[in-house]
């Protein structure tokens, strides 16, 4: 149900494609701020993988039936590529000028992308110097990213046949720095733990510097409790929210139960070799964690990952520079980690 009553052309609509999910965030800018208009998710949709399908028909129906039901009334909108389809890194550009500056990041991506250029999708932005200026000549250092035109091409088809205009798309990283980190120029370590993949990237000056992926997730706990308890994946999932419960902000003290710990260790251990990696390279101190994805807020998490790896942790906040009702904030709190990378998307026009 629509939050705010708005004209269409003033609405900006972010929409995360998971492997099995949708999650749709509707916002409106009104002066200087940013109202929430409408948001929904649909979870298990099918046991049909999204980002692997190639029935276009099929997606586009699905996304259709989303927007409708919720009541969506934008047509135009962002939408999120998969962090495991895209390929980033930094490239050193040297002698460049303005006018083979393209020429000189293609023949640098020949060196660092596996596929060949002419199947992929190539954009880059200059990062700045210490100084905080962007170089428009000499030596620099670029961020590179390639898409697959394939995925591309199927992701205009996609939403063309659901009647929207796809204004642009864009990885999941960038948008959760949109939402969760905006102008902080502190050196951020995001992890987001999604039902089916975990990703970990270390992000400087809202720059993603570092990348890994997972398949350790949030499924992986209740898979772990299902088979050790003997219930169906359904029970897991529901005593994996009650043991959430249980330990609650008043008994952070507790620990997690031994079975959950063995679980979460390859996470902790790749945070931890991120962590380490970055240090030894950059010689910078990583300042905090931020925790976001559907898996971040069960069995105190972010107390957890705080005391193994000694570093402050947080769960993100993406509401934090929306408006909305007051009194839909425990709602909020509860979806707004797994509607991050939705409301960054959102975002992006209105910036």
């Amino acid at each position: 149900m629509a939050l705010f009553s708005f004209k269409k052309d003033n609405l900006f609509l972010g929409i995360d494609i998971g492997d099995s999910s949708l999650k749709m965030v509707e916002l409106k800018k009104k002066g200087s701020k940013i109202q929430l208009s409408n948001y929904a998710f649909s979870e298990n949709v099918s046991e049909i993988n999204f980002n692997k399908i190639e029935d276009t028909n099929y997606l586009a129906r699905a996304i259709s039936k989303v927007m409708k039901e919720a009541g969506f009334k934008a047509r135009r909108a962002t939408v999120s590529l998969p962090t495991f389809t895209v390929f980033s890194s930094i490239i050193n550009i040297t002698n460049a000028d303005r006018k083979n500056l393209a020429l000189s990041v293609s023949e640098e991506a020949k060196k660092v992308i596996p596929l060949p250029l002419e199947e992929m999708i190539l954009d880059w932005k200059i990062i700045p110097d210490k100084e905080g200026r962007t170089p428009t000549s000499g030596n620099m250092k670029v961020f590179l990213t390639g898409s697959p035109k394939k995925l591309v091409r199927k992701y205009i088809e996609v939403f063309k046949k659901a009647g929207v205009i796809l204004a642009s798309l864009e990885t999941e990283t960038f948008s959760l720095v949109r939402s969760l980190i905006g102008n902080d120029k502190a050196t951020v370590m995001l992890v987001e733990i999604g039902a089916n993949s975990t990703d970990l990237s270390i992000v400087r000056e809202s720059i993603p510097v570092l990348n890994r992926s997972l398949t350790v997730c949030a499924s992986t706990i209740t898979k772990a409790l299902a088979d050790s308890l003997g219930m169906s994946y359904a029970q897991a999932e529901q005593f994996k929210l009650d043991l959430s419960f249980s330990l609650g902000s008043e008994n952070r003290e507790e620990c997690l139960p031994q079975l959950v710990t063995k679980a979460l260790e390859p996470i902790v251990t790749e945070m931890q070799y991120l962590m380490d990696f970055y240090n030894s390279q950059k010689n910078d101190n990583l300042e905090k964690i931020v925790l976001s994805g559907g898996g971040s807020l069960f069995l105190n998490l972010a107390d957890y990952f705080s005391k193994r790896l000694d570093k402050k942790v947080i769960v993100g906040d993406p509401w934090n520079r929306v408006e909305y009702p007051r009194e839909i904030k425990p709602v909020l709190d509860e979806v707004g980690p797994k509607l991050a990378v939705a409301i960054g998307l959102a975002m992006r026009e209105i910036s």
